[in-house]
Protein backbone atom coordinates (compact mmCIF):
# COMPACT_ATOMS: atom_id res chain seq x y z
CA UNK A 1 0.00 0.00 0.00
CA UNK A 2 2.31 2.79 -1.17
CA UNK A 3 2.05 6.47 -0.33
CA UNK A 4 2.98 8.55 -3.37
CA UNK A 5 4.10 12.15 -2.81
CA UNK A 6 4.81 15.18 -4.94
CA UNK A 7 5.38 18.82 -4.02
CA UNK A 8 7.13 20.90 -1.36
CA UNK A 9 9.34 18.80 0.92
CA UNK A 10 12.12 21.22 1.90
CA UNK A 11 11.71 20.48 5.61
CA UNK A 12 11.75 16.70 5.24
CA UNK A 13 8.05 16.38 5.98
CA UNK A 14 8.14 13.12 4.04
CA UNK A 15 10.95 10.60 3.87
CA UNK A 16 11.09 9.63 0.21
CA UNK A 17 12.24 6.15 -0.73
CA UNK A 18 15.30 6.18 -2.97
CA UNK A 19 14.31 5.73 -6.59
CA UNK A 20 11.11 6.83 -8.25
CA UNK A 21 7.93 4.84 -8.38
CA UNK A 22 7.07 3.49 -11.81
CA UNK A 23 4.49 6.12 -12.74
CA UNK A 24 4.65 8.92 -15.27
CA UNK A 25 3.20 11.71 -13.17
CA UNK A 26 6.33 12.52 -11.16
CA UNK A 27 5.33 11.07 -7.78
CA UNK A 28 7.79 9.42 -5.39
CA UNK A 29 7.04 6.76 -2.80
CA UNK A 30 7.50 7.81 0.80
CA UNK A 31 8.50 5.69 3.77
CA UNK A 32 5.64 5.62 6.27
CA UNK A 33 4.45 2.93 8.74
CA UNK A 34 1.12 2.11 7.09
CA UNK A 35 -0.46 -1.30 7.54
CA UNK A 36 -3.68 -3.20 6.96
CA UNK A 37 -4.27 -3.62 10.70
CA UNK A 38 -4.96 -0.01 11.73
CA UNK A 39 -6.61 2.96 10.10
CA UNK A 40 -4.05 5.39 8.66
CA UNK A 41 -4.91 9.07 8.98
CA UNK A 42 -2.82 11.83 7.40
CA UNK A 43 -2.79 15.62 7.37
CA UNK A 44 -0.17 17.81 5.70
CA UNK A 45 0.83 21.27 6.91
CA UNK A 46 3.27 23.72 5.38
CA UNK A 47 6.27 22.84 7.57
CA UNK A 48 5.32 19.42 8.92
CA UNK A 49 3.17 16.38 8.23
CA UNK A 50 1.09 14.40 10.73
CA UNK A 51 0.38 10.69 10.42
CA UNK A 52 -1.66 8.54 12.80
CA UNK A 53 -1.85 4.76 12.93
CA UNK A 54 -4.14 3.41 15.60
CA UNK A 55 -3.18 5.29 18.77
CA UNK A 56 0.22 6.40 17.56
CA UNK A 57 0.80 9.89 16.15
CA UNK A 58 3.93 10.97 14.29
CA UNK A 59 4.86 14.56 13.43
CA UNK A 60 7.70 15.09 10.97
CA UNK A 61 9.32 18.16 9.40
CA UNK A 62 10.52 21.49 10.78
CA UNK A 63 9.55 21.23 14.43
CA UNK A 64 12.16 23.23 16.38
CA UNK A 65 15.60 23.82 14.93
CA UNK A 66 15.77 22.31 11.47
CA UNK A 67 14.35 19.92 8.88
CA UNK A 68 13.88 16.16 9.20
CA UNK A 69 12.85 16.35 12.86
CA UNK A 70 10.41 13.76 14.14
CA UNK A 71 8.38 13.15 17.29
CA UNK A 72 6.04 10.27 18.14
CA UNK A 73 3.20 10.36 20.67
CA UNK A 74 0.50 7.94 21.81
CA UNK A 75 -3.12 8.94 22.41
CA UNK A 76 -5.50 7.40 24.94
CA UNK A 77 -7.56 5.84 22.14
CA UNK A 78 -7.57 5.21 18.41
CA UNK A 79 -7.25 8.36 16.32
CA UNK A 80 -10.11 9.10 13.92
CA UNK A 81 -8.98 12.34 12.22
CA UNK A 82 -6.14 14.87 12.07
CA UNK A 83 -5.99 18.46 10.87
CA UNK A 84 -2.57 20.10 10.63
CA UNK A 85 -2.56 23.87 11.07
CA UNK A 86 0.35 26.28 11.22
CA UNK A 87 0.60 26.51 15.01
CA UNK A 88 -0.97 23.22 16.10
CA UNK A 89 -2.49 19.97 14.92
CA UNK A 90 -6.00 18.94 15.96
CA UNK A 91 -6.35 15.29 16.93
CA UNK A 92 -9.81 13.66 17.12
CA UNK A 93 -10.31 10.25 18.74
CA UNK A 94 -13.04 7.78 17.82
CA UNK A 95 -14.48 8.44 21.28
CA UNK A 96 -15.24 12.04 20.26
CA UNK A 97 -12.53 13.52 22.50
CA UNK A 98 -10.57 16.37 20.91
CA UNK A 99 -6.89 17.15 21.52
CA UNK A 100 -4.36 19.56 20.11
CA UNK A 101 -0.61 19.21 19.82
CA UNK A 102 2.02 21.78 18.91
CA UNK A 103 4.52 20.68 16.23
CA UNK A 104 7.55 20.64 18.56
CA UNK A 105 10.07 18.04 19.67
CA UNK A 106 8.68 18.34 23.21
CA UNK A 107 5.11 17.95 21.97
CA UNK A 108 2.32 16.63 24.12
CA UNK A 109 -1.36 15.97 23.56
CA UNK A 110 -3.51 18.56 25.33
CA UNK A 111 -7.26 18.22 25.83
CA UNK A 112 -9.28 20.91 24.04
CA UNK A 113 -11.88 22.39 26.37
CA UNK A 114 -14.95 23.57 24.44
CA UNK A 115 -17.53 25.94 25.87
CA UNK A 116 -21.04 24.62 26.40
CA UNK A 117 -23.55 25.30 23.59
CA UNK A 118 -26.31 27.81 24.30
CA UNK A 119 -29.19 26.56 26.44
CA UNK A 120 -32.27 25.33 24.62
CA UNK A 121 -35.89 25.53 25.77
CA UNK A 122 -35.91 21.87 26.74
CA UNK A 123 -35.20 22.67 30.38
CA UNK A 124 -32.67 21.15 32.74
CA UNK A 125 -32.05 17.44 32.31
CA UNK A 126 -32.49 15.49 35.54
CA UNK A 127 -31.90 11.97 36.76
CA UNK A 128 -34.74 9.62 37.72
CA UNK A 129 -34.36 10.99 41.27
CA UNK A 130 -34.81 14.59 40.15
CA UNK A 131 -31.17 15.56 40.55
CA UNK A 132 -29.93 17.98 37.83
CA UNK A 133 -27.47 16.27 35.53
CA UNK A 134 -24.08 17.86 34.97
CA UNK A 135 -23.62 19.10 31.39
CA UNK A 136 -21.85 16.53 29.24
CA UNK A 137 -18.75 17.31 27.25
CA UNK A 138 -19.59 17.56 23.54
CA UNK A 139 -18.81 14.54 21.37
CA UNK A 140 -16.90 15.85 18.37
CA UNK A 141 -17.42 14.20 14.98
CA UNK A 142 -15.70 16.54 12.48
CA UNK A 143 -12.63 18.80 12.65
CA UNK A 144 -10.79 21.09 10.23
CA UNK A 145 -8.37 23.97 10.56
CA UNK A 146 -6.50 26.47 8.41
CA UNK A 147 -4.07 29.30 8.98
CA UNK A 148 -6.62 31.49 10.76
CA UNK A 149 -9.61 29.25 11.43
CA UNK A 150 -10.26 26.19 13.63
CA UNK A 151 -13.59 24.38 13.43
CA UNK A 152 -15.14 21.42 15.22
CA UNK A 153 -18.67 20.03 14.92
CA UNK A 154 -20.34 17.94 17.61
CA UNK A 155 -22.80 15.08 17.41
CA UNK A 156 -25.48 17.59 18.48
CA UNK A 157 -24.70 19.77 15.41
CA UNK A 158 -22.98 22.49 17.42
CA UNK A 159 -20.42 24.36 15.31
CA UNK A 160 -17.35 25.50 17.26
CA UNK A 161 -14.85 28.14 16.37
CA UNK A 162 -12.53 26.48 18.84
CA UNK A 163 -13.12 26.84 21.75
CA UNK A 164 -16.28 28.97 21.38
CA UNK A 165 -19.65 27.67 20.23
CA UNK A 166 -20.31 29.61 17.04
CA UNK A 167 -23.63 28.21 15.84
CA UNK A 168 -26.22 25.56 16.63
CA UNK A 169 -28.12 23.81 13.84
CA UNK A 170 -31.53 23.24 15.38
CA UNK A 171 -32.95 20.72 12.91
CA UNK A 172 -32.86 17.23 14.39
CA UNK A 173 -32.46 15.63 10.97
CA UNK A 174 -29.45 17.82 10.16
CA UNK A 175 -26.35 15.65 9.71
CA UNK A 176 -22.90 16.78 8.66
CA UNK A 177 -21.23 14.75 5.90
CA UNK A 178 -18.02 16.70 5.29
CA UNK A 179 -16.16 19.69 6.75
CA UNK A 180 -13.27 21.51 5.06
CA UNK A 181 -11.26 24.63 5.91
CA UNK A 182 -9.16 26.96 3.78
CA UNK A 183 -6.78 29.53 5.16
CA UNK A 184 -9.60 31.73 6.44
CA UNK A 185 -12.91 30.08 5.56
CA UNK A 186 -14.91 26.91 6.19
CA UNK A 187 -17.16 24.83 3.94
CA UNK A 188 -19.70 22.35 5.33
CA UNK A 189 -21.73 19.72 3.46
CA UNK A 190 -24.71 17.98 5.03
CA UNK A 191 -26.19 14.61 4.05
CA UNK A 192 -29.02 16.33 2.17
CA UNK A 193 -26.49 17.83 -0.25
CA UNK A 194 -26.68 21.41 1.07
CA UNK A 195 -23.52 23.52 1.33
CA UNK A 196 -22.85 26.10 4.06
CA UNK A 197 -19.89 28.52 4.16
CA UNK A 198 -18.52 31.04 6.64
CA UNK A 199 -15.35 32.98 7.48
CA UNK A 200 -13.46 35.49 5.38
CA UNK A 201 -15.08 35.77 1.95
CA UNK A 202 -13.22 38.79 0.59
CA UNK A 203 -11.64 36.63 -2.14
CA UNK A 204 -14.94 35.01 -3.14
CA UNK A 205 -14.21 31.75 -1.35
CA UNK A 206 -17.64 31.64 0.33
CA UNK A 207 -19.54 31.45 -2.97
CA UNK A 208 -21.79 34.37 -2.02
CA UNK A 209 -22.65 37.26 -4.36
CA UNK A 210 -21.30 39.86 -1.91
CA UNK A 211 -17.66 39.77 -0.81
CA UNK A 212 -17.78 39.97 2.98
CA UNK A 213 -17.01 38.17 6.22
CA UNK A 214 -19.67 35.72 7.45
CA UNK A 215 -19.56 35.05 11.18
CA UNK A 216 -21.83 31.99 11.12
CA UNK A 217 -22.65 29.25 8.57
CA UNK A 218 -24.75 30.53 5.66
CA UNK A 219 -26.48 28.38 3.06
CA UNK A 220 -24.77 28.68 -0.33
CA UNK A 221 -27.83 29.88 -2.23
CA UNK A 222 -26.23 29.52 -5.66
CA UNK A 223 -26.11 25.74 -5.19
CA UNK A 224 -29.44 25.41 -3.35
CA UNK A 225 -31.56 22.70 -4.96
CA UNK A 226 -28.49 20.93 -6.39
CA UNK A 227 -27.52 17.84 -4.43
CA UNK A 228 -23.79 18.18 -3.70
CA UNK A 229 -21.86 15.02 -2.86
CA UNK A 230 -18.27 16.28 -2.30
CA UNK A 231 -16.65 19.58 -1.29
CA UNK A 232 -13.12 20.95 -1.00
CA UNK A 233 -11.62 24.13 0.46
CA UNK A 234 -8.31 25.48 -0.82
CA UNK A 235 -6.40 28.43 0.53
CA UNK A 236 -8.77 31.06 -0.87
CA UNK A 237 -10.96 28.97 -3.18
CA UNK A 238 -13.56 26.22 -2.93
CA UNK A 239 -14.97 23.40 -5.06
CA UNK A 240 -17.94 21.05 -5.09
CA UNK A 241 -19.17 18.06 -7.09
CA UNK A 242 -22.88 17.38 -7.63
CA UNK A 243 -24.75 14.09 -7.80
CA UNK A 244 -25.05 14.72 -11.55
CA UNK A 245 -21.25 14.66 -11.91
CA UNK A 246 -20.81 18.41 -12.35
CA UNK A 247 -17.80 20.28 -10.96
CA UNK A 248 -18.24 23.77 -9.49
CA UNK A 249 -15.36 26.03 -8.42
CA UNK A 250 -15.30 29.54 -6.97
CA UNK A 251 -13.04 32.06 -5.24
CA UNK A 252 -9.52 33.22 -6.09
CA UNK A 253 -8.12 32.12 -9.46
CA UNK A 254 -4.70 33.82 -9.41
CA UNK A 255 -2.91 30.57 -10.37
CA UNK A 256 -5.63 28.82 -12.34
CA UNK A 257 -6.75 26.83 -9.30
CA UNK A 258 -10.38 27.07 -10.44
CA UNK A 259 -9.50 25.41 -13.74
CA UNK A 260 -10.23 28.69 -15.57
CA UNK A 261 -7.94 30.71 -17.83
CA UNK A 262 -5.78 33.29 -16.11
CA UNK A 263 -4.82 35.02 -19.36
CA UNK A 264 -6.91 35.13 -22.52
CA UNK A 265 -5.37 33.14 -25.40
CA UNK A 266 -3.36 35.31 -27.77
CA UNK A 267 -3.48 38.42 -25.61
CA UNK A 268 -2.46 40.03 -22.34
CA UNK A 269 -5.93 40.89 -21.07
CA UNK A 270 -6.38 39.19 -17.74
CA UNK A 271 -9.55 37.25 -17.00
CA UNK A 272 -11.32 37.95 -13.67
CA UNK A 273 -9.14 36.92 -10.75
CA UNK A 274 -12.01 36.42 -8.28
CA UNK A 275 -15.17 34.47 -9.06
CA UNK A 276 -17.56 34.98 -6.12
CA UNK A 277 -20.28 32.64 -7.43
CA UNK A 278 -19.81 28.92 -8.23
CA UNK A 279 -18.71 28.36 -11.83
CA UNK A 280 -19.74 25.18 -13.66
CA UNK A 281 -16.63 23.67 -15.24
CA UNK A 282 -16.66 22.11 -18.69
CA UNK A 283 -13.93 19.49 -18.28
CA UNK A 284 -11.94 18.09 -21.22
CA UNK A 285 -12.78 14.67 -22.60
CA UNK A 286 -11.05 12.07 -20.47
CA UNK A 287 -9.85 9.85 -23.31
CA UNK A 288 -9.05 7.06 -20.87
CA UNK A 289 -8.47 3.47 -21.88
CA UNK A 290 -10.73 1.97 -19.20
CA UNK A 291 -13.52 1.09 -21.61
CA UNK A 292 -15.74 4.00 -20.61
CA UNK A 293 -18.93 3.92 -22.66
CA UNK A 294 -20.24 7.41 -21.90
CA UNK A 295 -19.20 10.74 -20.41
CA UNK A 296 -20.85 9.70 -17.13
CA UNK A 297 -18.22 6.98 -16.74
CA UNK A 298 -15.56 9.73 -16.53
CA UNK A 299 -17.55 12.35 -14.61
CA UNK A 300 -15.91 13.98 -11.56
CA UNK A 301 -16.35 11.89 -8.42
CA UNK A 302 -14.16 13.44 -5.68
CA UNK A 303 -12.36 16.76 -5.33
CA UNK A 304 -9.45 17.98 -3.17
CA UNK A 305 -7.64 21.30 -2.81
CA UNK A 306 -4.33 22.73 -1.65
CA UNK A 307 -3.45 26.35 -1.10
CA UNK A 308 -3.55 27.20 -4.82
CA UNK A 309 -4.22 23.93 -6.61
CA UNK A 310 -7.19 21.61 -7.14
CA UNK A 311 -7.19 17.88 -7.83
CA UNK A 312 -10.16 15.75 -8.82
CA UNK A 313 -10.69 12.03 -9.33
CA UNK A 314 -12.96 11.00 -12.17
CA UNK A 315 -15.13 7.90 -12.03
CA UNK A 316 -12.75 6.04 -14.32
CA UNK A 317 -10.04 6.46 -11.67
CA UNK A 318 -7.90 9.05 -13.47
CA UNK A 319 -6.73 12.07 -11.41
CA UNK A 320 -6.84 15.53 -13.01
CA UNK A 321 -5.35 18.74 -11.60
CA UNK A 322 -5.13 22.47 -12.16
CA UNK A 323 -3.44 25.40 -10.41
CA UNK A 324 -0.06 26.39 -9.00
CA UNK A 325 2.72 23.85 -9.57
CA UNK A 326 5.95 25.67 -8.76
CA UNK A 327 6.88 22.93 -6.28
CA UNK A 328 5.58 20.09 -8.44
CA UNK A 329 2.38 19.73 -6.43
CA UNK A 330 0.50 18.71 -9.59
CA UNK A 331 2.95 15.94 -10.40
CA UNK A 332 4.06 17.91 -13.44
CA UNK A 333 7.31 19.73 -14.16
CA UNK A 334 6.59 22.57 -16.58
CA UNK A 335 9.26 24.71 -18.25
CA UNK A 336 8.89 28.46 -17.65
CA UNK A 337 5.43 28.02 -16.12
CA UNK A 338 4.44 28.08 -12.47
CA UNK A 339 0.77 27.18 -12.95
CA UNK A 340 -1.71 25.25 -15.10
CA UNK A 341 -4.97 27.12 -15.73
CA UNK A 342 -7.00 24.22 -17.16
CA UNK A 343 -7.52 20.74 -15.74
CA UNK A 344 -4.97 18.24 -17.07
CA UNK A 345 -4.71 14.51 -16.43
CA UNK A 346 -1.90 13.02 -14.33
CA UNK A 347 -0.77 10.43 -16.84
CA UNK A 348 0.29 7.01 -15.65
CA UNK A 349 -1.89 6.87 -12.51
CA UNK A 350 -5.20 5.02 -12.19
CA UNK A 351 -6.79 5.08 -8.74
CA UNK A 352 -9.26 2.73 -7.10
CA UNK A 353 -12.17 5.10 -6.50
CA UNK A 354 -13.66 2.94 -3.73
CA UNK A 355 -10.55 2.61 -1.56
CA UNK A 356 -7.68 4.93 -2.54
CA UNK A 357 -7.42 8.36 -0.95
CA UNK A 358 -5.90 11.78 -1.62
CA UNK A 359 -4.40 14.32 0.82
CA UNK A 360 -3.53 17.84 -0.33
CA UNK A 361 -1.12 19.95 1.68
CA UNK A 362 -0.79 23.68 1.01
CA UNK A 363 1.94 23.05 -1.60
CA UNK A 364 1.85 19.28 -2.02
CA UNK A 365 -0.23 16.24 -2.96
CA UNK A 366 -0.16 12.72 -1.49
CA UNK A 367 -1.89 9.65 -2.91
CA UNK A 368 -2.68 6.74 -0.60
CA UNK A 369 -3.02 3.67 -2.82
CA UNK A 370 -4.60 0.95 -0.70
CA UNK A 371 -5.55 -1.61 -3.28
Amino acid sequence: MPLLFTGFNAFGQHECVSGDVDCAAGFSEINAPVSTQNQCTISIGWRYAALALGRKLCLRGLLDDGPNECVTLEATGDIKALSAGDSHCLVLLHSGQLYRVQPKLQAELLVVRLEAPPQTNQGTKRSIFGVPKAPQSPIIEHIACGSHINVAISSENSVYSIPSCLHQFSERQFRVKQLQCGHEHAVLLNVNGDVFTWGNGLRGQLGQAVLKVEETPELLEALAGIKITQIAAGGWHSAAISAFGDLYTWGLNCSGQLGMRVMKPGGFLKEPTVYPLPQLQDLPECGCSQGAESSDDCAPLRVFAGSRHTLLIRRCGRPWASGWCKHGQLGKQLHNLSYVDAFQSLDGIIMNTSSDDVFCGPWSTLLYLKG
